[in-house]
């Protein structure tokens, strides 16, 4: 009798787990804008230094890239939120 509960669990997961996956297109999209927001960030840092003609601020690039980082992901679960809201819904 468990043995049945518990294939049938499984059952019910997995066609639920196809259901609310969601497009991975999305996820691609904003992982890939998310990176060269840093990316981009810690390069304006460091141009801003080289036009200058100041050494580099290591921990300065660091903070602004995290800061960043922290802000995209951020917007980027919003994103996700907004778009595909069945993703972050508990059962």
């Amino acid at each position: 009798m468990l043995w049945k509960f518990l294939d049938r669990q499984r059952q019910n997961s997995s066609t639920d787990v196809s259901a609310r996956q969601g497009s991975i297109s999305l996820q691609l999209a904003l992982w890939t804008l998310w990176s060269l927001l840093v990316v981009g960030v810690g390069f304006l840092s460091w141009h801003a230094d080289v036009l200058a003609n100041r050494p580099t601020n290591t921990l300065g690039l660091v903070i602004h890239c995290v800061v960043a980082g922290i802000i995209g992901l951020v917007v980027m679960t919003a994103v996700e939120l907004r778009l595909e809201p069945w993703r972050f819904m508990d059962e």
